[in-house]
């Protein structure tokens, strides 16, 4: 297993600092951020003219972020659907050794850096008994980072499901209060570093405004 003690605070720098665009749109951009040693595998799908991204875990650890996030949002609510086809069944998001994420949306507000310190609101589809809504405080990092449970062991695999969720409103929720900094990232994060067992997602950030036309010629 992989040592992330220093992981957090590493990602939230590759945030600032990574330029690698991987997806073209009308309105946005996708950006690939690595978090552990190994990349997961993105790729890409038409349908409905509509930008479908595949994941597939390569014991790794890695998101693709938007380059506009705040063009996701439409009052603060955003949308997207997912899908887990491969899920990892040890993997426990209470437990450092176990944090492995099938699909997860990653919020961030503040801007990443050596100083400051950016608080995570994390939207997930994970395999774990707690009940649908649970406010989860990272293990590595309960003060910057809180997931908040979407989908979980009892919920179907190979099967689309759709959200709409006011982000500031689950903020507070997971919080306790509204953010003091503004929004600085959204993105999908699908990882298998940590159990290093079969995973597979798709996403569609339907608010984001992803051409696939765009991106795939």
């Amino acid at each position: 297993m992989i040592n992330r003690s220093q992981q957090l605070s590493t990602m939230l720098l590759a945030m600032l600092l990574s330029t690698a665009v991987v997806s073209h749109a009308q309105e946005n951009e996708l950006k690939s951020v690595k978090f552990g040693e190994e990349e997961t595998l993105y790729s890409f799908q038409n349908k409905n003219n509509e930008l479908i991204i595949n994941a597939v875990g390569q014991d790794s650890a890695s998101g693709l972020f938007v380059s506009q996030p705040e063009a996701c949002l439409n009052e603060n609510q955003l949308s997207w659907s997912w899908k887990v086809d491969l899920i990892q069944p040890t993997a426990d998001i209470t437990v450092k050794d176990k944090e492995d994420f099938a699909a997860s949306l990653l919020i961030i507000f503040g801007k990443p850096g050596l100083f400051s310190k950016p608080k995570g609101l994390i939207y997930a589809f994970t395999n774990t008994d707690l009940p649908i809504g649970t406010v989860v405080n990272s293990p590595r990092a309960p003060e910057n980072f809180r997931t908040i449970v979407l989908d979980n062991n009892q919920s179907l695999l190979m099967n689309w499901s759709r959200y709409e969720r006011n982000i500031i409103a689950d903020y507070k929720l997971a919080y306790g209060e509204v953010p003091d900094k503004s929004l600085h990232s959204i993105g999908v994060f699908t990882d298998n570093d940590q159990t290093k067992e079969p995973v597979k997602a798709s996403y569609n950030l339907e608010s984001c405004n992803l051409s696939a036309q765009k991106q795939l010629g």
